[in-house]
């Protein structure tokens, strides 16, 4: 397996999903400056260009991206069975990098002893 050039950062962000005019909602687990995922409930086909909107407290951020890896269902006849879908971000916000940069900088000043 490819190793990972950033580190993500766990956030549990609401996203709407769009792809065709098709929308769906899902949860990131975590983010990145390159990359996130993201569970919901309908498996997306692997190299799809999905566009995401992502609300962080008061603003949203707008994301295009690829569908690079996804996780089926473990059990098809539970209806809410999350899908997770790894995303390779190809355009986002000025705002949304900002963003990531601030909750890396959380993450690592959460980590140092008192």
């Amino acid at each position: 397996m490819k190793k990972r050039r950033e580190a993500r950062v766990k956030q549990s962000l609401l996203v709407d999903i769009s792809r065709r005019g098709l929308e769906q909602m899902g949860v990131t687990v975590d983010v990145s400056r390159r990359g996130m995922c993201i569970a919901t409930t309908r498996v997306i086909r692997k190299r799809s260009r999905l566009h995401i909107l992502l609300a962080a407290g008061d603003d949203i951020y707008s994301v295009t991206g690829l569908v690079v890896w996804k996780r089926k269902k473990d059990d098809p006849r539970k209806e809410e069975a999350p899908v997770g879908l790894g995303i390779e971000i190809e355009k986002a916000d000025p705002g949304y990098r900002k963003f990531i940069a601030a909750a890396g900088k959380k993450k690592r000043e959460g980590r140092r002893p008192a």
